[in-house]
Formats: structure tokens, sequence, C-alpha cells
């Protein structure tokens, strides 16, 4: 078995020729010194300059939704300011088309007025059920909705002329759905309506 001095002895020999070089006599040590302080101090600053870095992205990300809640608050700042310079007429108008309450009577009156006026009758009208929660005065009204079926039975021009009724009644109204079939009689239809109506909570 080889000794160990001598199984590594010729790394030495290339080795003590280059640690006896000036250069590396002088500044050897200090070389190593400041390469051993770079490690480390690299090793020490990546995970201070990750964070660094996360929390940038972070400030980046708040400033961007500070913005945007900014923008929002000043458009509705503005929203309000062109309300409130609105003709009272118009207001009223405002007020009936989307309330402050559920009013199902309003929606009921609107679809019995336009069928009346077009002489049609009405087979069924049926209100979807609701929850109905109380409004807090602090709350910002949120639009909410009305659903409601609505079946009748006509001629064909009244029912046309009902439905333009309803898209300029006074009340808000949407049409969802709409199915019309033939009744019995030459001239009769019966339409089937599905819709909504909106109010504030």
């Amino acid at each position: 078995m080889k000794n160990k001095s001598t199984l590594y002895s010729r790394y030495f020999t290339y080795i003590k020729p280059i640690s006896k070089l000036p250069i590396i006599k002088n500044y050897g040590p200090t070389i190593f010194t400041l390469l051993t302080i770079s490690i480390l101090t690299i090793f020490a600053i990546r995970p201070t300059v990750e964070t660094i870095l996360v929390l940038q992205k972070k400030l980046a990300d708040e400033e961007e939704i500070l913005q945007k809640v900014t923008d929002k608050v000043n458009n509705l700042s503005l929203g309000q300011r062109n309300y409130d310079n609105l003709d009272q007429n118009i207001k009223e108008k405002i007020s009936q088309a989307i309330p402050d309450a559920i009013s199902l009577k309003s929606v009921v009156q609107s679809l019995e007025e336009a069928a009346r006026l077009h002489e049609a009758s009405i087979s069924a009208l049926q209100i979807q059920p609701l929850t109905i929660n109380a409004k807090l005065s602090s709350q910002i009204g949120q639009v909410s909705e009305i659903s409601f079926i609505f079946n009748l039975e006509g001629k064909y021009e009244s029912l046309v002329a009902l439905l333009q009724d309803l898209k300029t009644s006074s009340r808000l109204v949407s049409i969802d759905n709409l199915s019309v079939t033939k009744t019995n009689e030459d001239s009769g239809l019966i339409m089937s309506l599905s819709g909504k109506a909106y109010y504030l909570k």
C-alpha cells in the first residue's frame, strides 16, 4: 500500500512552485480573504435582495390597486355631481324606472296596463320568488332584479304594440325570452314572455 504522502506528492509538486511566486506570497492571503468575503457576502445578501424584489412587486401591485380605487371614487363622485345637476323631472323618471323599493304593485300595473291598452287578455302573470332584505341607510344601493313570467293572448298587431309599450314603460323592464304560438282561432296568438324589472336595494 502506498504511503499517503507519496500518493499526493505530485499535487504538491504543482502547487509549491505557484505558492512561491512573489505575487502569491505578497497578495495571496488578501486575495483569498477578499474572495471568501465576496462569496459569503453574496450568499448573505441574496435572500435580502430576493425579499426586496418581492416587496417591490407587491408595492407596485398595491399602487395599481390604489390607483384603480382612486379612479373609481373619482368616477362615483363625478356621477353623483352629474346626478345632482339633473333636472327634477328626469330624476323622478329615473326613480320611477328603478325605484329604491321592490314595489311589485308598479310592476304588475305596468304589465296589466299594457295588456288593457292593446286589448290583450292575460292568462298568467307570475312573479318569481325573491328574497327581501332590510335596506341599511348607510349602504350604497345595488341594482337587483324581479323576475316574472307573463302570458297573454291577442292579435299580432296588438302584441307587437304591447311589446313597444313595455320598452317605454315608466318601470324599467327587460325581456329575456319570448315565444309566440297560434291559437285555434285564425287571428289569435298566445305570447309568453319572461323578463325582469329592477329596483335598488
